[in-house]
């Protein structure tokens, strides 16, 4: 995958506006022979002037900023050689650049392109976005919500964990950016350079509300630390395993698929999970087609669902000793298809991933 922003200089990626309500020039009226000479005809209406100062946090040392939502709505923003500072982002960005950052922590809500961090260190981040890509890094921890397999490159000890925040207005922002709670392979790391980078994942019981206390002091943020206290779950989206082992020594594990219409019930059934002390490993959200779904459920031991073929099904893979014994029963209530053996739905985890 190439670097997207290569060929860029800084005040190219700083650049952000536009020139009408839709950001595309709106096409003129066309005369006809029927129209009137003083017909009147509805004047552009054009976006207020952007300041590219409200994108972009450069040279700040020692502050807490934050981009309550409504601010940033979509447009690219930039975060350059800040050192010891805590920055929320709590708004939907199109992309965004981190260069030179020390010892801070950094916040970004939905992001609908790329997350590119470079020459970083020693700081602490909670990431959702498509992509995410870092360069020439050293000491940095994410807690990560990414839609494609995060990228490393001659970076240094990067530490990985799943992304459990939350703030008011994530939900809304995450369906305006198109990116799902179910959808999410922050732990399937690709690097780059595997002789000169090195990256682990965290202890699963490190939450992000663990590093980032105290928040700032904003309504988006009232009551998120006592929400997410003691590694409470966060309220819309799962905190998985990943690439973990599950615990105890054992391979076991189960496959649950819901069909789109059920989609609902998805919560429903990591709750439960939740309760039988079950972990929840991985999942994912994809398209199945009718013959794929039938040759891997028959192929699985299950029947064929001709539901999980319209829309996007959601998949839950659970892991650890008892949990097939203490899932079968759920899955059998729902009418929902599981299957038992990990070797046979492999295939299905990274379905849907780039990069």
């Amino acid at each position: 995958m190439g670097c997207l922003f290569s060929k860029e200089d800084k005040g190219s990626r700083y650049a952000v506006g536009g020139e009408t309500e839709d950001g595309n020039a709106a096409p003129a009226r066309k005369p006809t022979s029927s129209t009137k000479p003083d017909a009147k005809t509805e004047p552009l209406i054009a976006k207020p002037k952007l300041d590219p100062k409200d994108f972009i946090y450069v040279k700040r040392t020692g502050e807490k900023l934050v981009k309550a939502p409504g601010t940033i709505n979509g447009q690219q923003f930039v975060i350059d050689s800040c050192e010891d500072c805590e920055i929320y982002i709590l708004d939907e960005c199109d992309s965004l650049m981190i260069d030179d950052c020390v010892r801070c922590k950094i916040v970004v809500g939905p992001t609908t392109g790329s997350i590119f961090m470079r020459d970083c260190s020693d700081c602490t981040c909670v990431f959702m976005c498509r992509q995410y890509r870092c360069r020439d890094c050293k000491d940095v921890d994410t807690h990560l919500h990414v839609t494609t397999r995060p990228i490393i490159e001659t970076s240094t000890n990067m530490r990985f964990g799943c992304w459990d925040f939350h703030y008011e207005g994530l939900e809304a922002q995450m369906r305006s950016a198109g990116i799902s709670e179910w959808q999410n392979f922050w732990s399937h790391i690709y690097n780059f350079n595997p002789d000169d980078a090195t990256w682990s994942l965290m202890p699963p019981d490190r939450t992000a509300i663990s590093v980032l206390e105290p928040l700032p002091d904003v309504p988006e943020l009232e009551g998120i630390a006592a929400a997410l206290a003691d590694g409470a779950r966060p309220p819309l989206c799962v905190r998985t395993l990943g690439e973990r082992p599950p615990p105890g020594s054992t391979k076991e594990g189960c496959l649950i698929l819901v069909p789109a219409c059920d989609a609902h019930m998805a919560r429903e059934i990591c709750d439960m999970a939740h309760a039988a002390k079950v972990s929840l490993v991985r999942t994912n959200r994809c398209q199945f087609t009718e013959a794929w779904a039938t040759s891997f459920l028959t192929g699985g031991g299950a029947a064929y669902h001709p539901e999980l073929c319209k829309g996007k099904a959601i998949g839950l893979e659970f892991g650890g000793e008892g949990c097939a014994d203490a899932m079968r029963g759920v899955a059998s209530s729902g009418g929902f298809p599981m299957l038992e053996n990990p070797d046979q739905y492999a295939e299905w985890r990274y379905m849907g991933v780039e990069g």
